[in-house]
């Protein structure tokens, strides 16, 4: 069996100098520190990119979909995608997107440098490895596995800014386990998010988060100078009245606008609350529901889905 290993950079790749800790291993030294079984295992390498995660593109992301689309077209049985964690999150649910998984699709990232105590990049690669060589895994489409855990990328979420147990999926919890080099499943496999069309983002979409006090400063700024706008809201999908009244502004000048939840667990209400800046006014103002979607997946799903074409309603359509 033939595991494709991408490499994108990020902490699993660094080594220590006089800056701090920078990407530097290449994707060949990455394969040698896999701890993975199996004598019909062969793992190719292949460096992407290398960058910390902080710097990747929506644009990086689409060049690294294609080259995953490449290896499974060149015949790998399954893929591995190492990558800084910041934005793991956000580039496995843009390949969940934008990628046809007709084999396991896995990313993975380490939490400490190489040589640290504890390092944990070769127990995660090796973890990731053997979710990319289980077939069954290629239904769920890409998923994240740190710390022996399977994560769908529509739920992945990094949880924690140090601890070596970075990600969960605070909505749904783990879909499956690592154990003894075994992946395990524990439900069976999600709807597909990928788009029915997919190309490069040429695109601009905003993210603006609402907090105590907000008002439309920042809306009616960018408002001429974006295609769409996802507005991480409170609770259920409310903003203070002040940002309402700016955002259903810029619906109302053709500017797709998004409302999402900024809980951890999100969900936007569809009927319970009035008033300006309940969820009620502004879906009834032409903002178009997130529904459970994360802001910042919803931000992938509206950048990519205009750029194919697609309306804000036909994107959202099933979280409606």
């Amino acid at each position: 069996m033939r595991i494709s290993l991408l490499a994108t950079g990020g902490t699993i790749s660094t080594q220590r100098g006089a800056d701090g800790a920078t990407p530097a291993l290449g994707a060949q030294a990455l394969a040698a520190t896999a701890r993975a079984g199996g004598a019909d295992l062969v793992v190719t390498a292949r460096d992407v990119l290398r960058l910390s995660s902080r710097n990747v593109t929506p644009a990086a992301m689409w060049d690294l979909a294609c080259a995953v689309e490449e290896e499974i077209q060149g015949g790998a049985e399954g893929v591995v995608i190492t990558h800084g964690t910041d934005t793991l999150e956000e580039t496995a649910y843009a390949l969940a997107l934008l990628v046809r998984t007709s084999v396991p699709v896995v990313a993975t990232g380490a939490m400490r440098v190489p040589g640290s105590a504890g390092e944990d990049g070769p127990a995660n690669l090796a973890a990731a490895i053997a979710v990319a060589a289980t077939p069954r895994f290629a239904a769920y489409g890409p998923v994240v596995v740190h710390q022996d855990e399977i994560h769908l990328a529509r739920w992945a979420a990094k949880v924690h800014g140090t601890r070596v147990a970075a990600f969960g999926s605070p909505a749904a919890g783990p879909a499956g386990l690592v154990v003894e080099g075994r992946a395990l499943s524990f439900f069976g496999p999600p709807p597909s998010e990928r788009l029915l069309r997919a190309c490069a983002p040429d695109k601009r979409v905003e993210l603006i988060w609402a907090v105590a006090g907000s008002d439309g400063l920042m809306v009616d700024a960018i408002r001429d100078r974006v295609d769409g706008l996802v507005v991480a809201g409170l609770g259920g999908g409310h903003v203070p009245a002040p940002l309402a009244e700016a955002l259903v502004r810029a619906a109302g000048a053709g500017v797709a606008v998004v409302l999402a939840s900024r809980c951890a667990s999100p969900q936007v209400l569809r009927d319970t609350y009035g008033g300006a800046g309940g969820e009620r006014h502004l879906l009834a103002s032409g903002l178009v529901s997130a529904g459970a979607l994360s802001p910042v997946k919803a931000r992938l799903r509206l950048l990519f889905g205009l750029s194919a074409g697609f309306t804000a309603a036909e994107l959202f359509a099933a979280e409606a």
